[in-house]
């Protein structure tokens, strides 16, 4: 992921590599001159570990919300449209990639624990039909 800088009053951010891991910190108060430029491509990948802050981690984080959230990001990061569109995403439309994006991760982790109970139960009958006495 590459990460390119542009000119600009926001808030201060802090970007560190740590091998495969990205680790953003946003230091609010802090002028500086330059903003993140996210390309359409790379936005999924900008965005988990915003929204997983947001799902697991809300009050910590002080975040109220996914408008809170694109409020934040809208000052910090400027997000390209789509890879034949010129320009950058508005602040509505940030906040609904948030939205979707929550939701899929949201989805996603339903889905795992579904399979995780499957796995459970089917365990448990398999131990039942191995052991009759248990019965």
């Amino acid at each position: 992921m590459s990460i390119e800088l542009i000119t600009k009053d926001a808030c201060g951010i802090e970007i560190e590599r740590k091998g495969n891991r990205i680790d953003i910190l946003l230091v609010e108060n802090e002028p500086v001159d330059q903003q993140v430029i996210v390309r359409a491509e790379e936005r999924i990948e900008f965005l988990t570990p915003w929204i997983n802050m947001l799902i697991h981690h809300k009050k910590e984080a002080g975040l109220k919300g996914t408008k809170h959230l694109a409020r934040k990001l809208y000052r910090m990061a400027r997000f390209e449209k789509g890879k034949h569109e010129e320009g950058f995403l508005t602040l509505e439309s940030i906040n609904t990639e948030i939205i979707s994006l929550r939701k899929e991760i949201r989805e996603e982790k339903a889905g795992m624990e579904k399979k995780k109970e499957k796995q459970r139960k089917s365990y448990v009958l398999v131990a039942d039909l191995k052991n009759p006495k248990m019965r």
